[in-house]
């Protein structure tokens, strides 16, 4: 499905999507999904995912919101702690080493945001899901609880609104910290082929049909300092940073078409 431009503003993200170019060329049409959100009215500007209202597992991109459930401590900071890679559970092998909670998002790092969810009650990740409108959990694992498998599933445009939300709740601070965590992402993290001047995020989950091994996904809002436009970018059987490479391409013919 397509659908057509709805606001003036968009149009330099409109007019290449729905001109056709909104493919990567190095990558066929069936392999690249999108969809593009109005930040400040959750309008759908520009889409080519069909199905885009079905749920399906997002990978990483749900870190933030689990990040949100977590309870406050006495000085209100996020924890750090000590990732060993494989040892404990993340996708880097040799691990990050001690990390704090803007890096961890940054780079994604799974043995992070597991601590993080091991701490989360299912009640209060229930109610930010809630108040972000996308799905809670299907089951009660910290795994689950950051992306890992297949067990939370949202369907891609709840999934950009509940970016588009985070970006307008700019100024509470837990949200700041997220927001600096994207930040940094698009810069030097996972989506650094995104960079400067965007917030990102990537996630890799299980692919969706048997052709594909995975599924690499990137979030960004543009531009960074008061973003207007959520873009989702899918591609099939590849990771999230190898997925922000595309983005990165839709980007720049963006703003080469401006």
């Amino acid at each position: 499905m397509r659908r057509e431009l709805t606001r003036g503003a968009v149009l330099a993200v409109a007019g290449l999507m729905l001109g056709g170019r909104g493919t990567p060329a190095s990558l066929p049409d069936h392999a690249v999904n999108y969809i593009a959100v109005d930040v400040r009215t959750r309008a759908v500007i520009a889409e080519q995912w069909p199905d885009a209202d079905t749920p399906i597992p997002l990978g990483s991109l749900v870190k933030p919101f689990t990040a949100l459930a977590y309870p406050i401590s006495r000085n209100g900071a996020f924890p750090e702690f000590v990732c060993k890679g494989t040892a404990s559970g993340c996708w880097l092998p040799h691990g990050h080493g001690r990390i704090g909670f803007r890096d961890a998002l940054a780079q994604s790092c799974n043995a992070y945001f597991l601590g993080l969810a091991r701490e989360v009650d299912s009640n209060s990740l229930a109610v930010i899901a809630a108040k972000f409108a996308i799905a809670a959990p299907g089951s009660d694992t910290a795994e689950t609880r950051i992306g890992l498998g297949s067990d939370w599933r949202i369907s891609p445009v709840a999934m950009t609104r509940a970016y588009c939300e985070l970006a307008s709740r700019a100024g509470e601070p837990r949200v700041n910290e997220i927001l600096a965590g994207l930040k940094n992402a698009a810069g030097s993290g996972t989506a650094s082929a995104i960079g400067h001047g965007f917030m990102a995020k990537t996630g890799t989950s299980p692919g969706a049909d048997r052709k594909h091994s995975a599924d690499g996904f990137t979030m960004v809002l543009a531009p960074a300092e008061a973003p207007s436009i959520a873009l989702l970018v899918r591609v099939r059987g590849v990771t999230g940073a190898q997925a922000a490479r595309s983005a990165a391409e839709i980007l720049r013919e963006m703003r080469e078409k401006n």
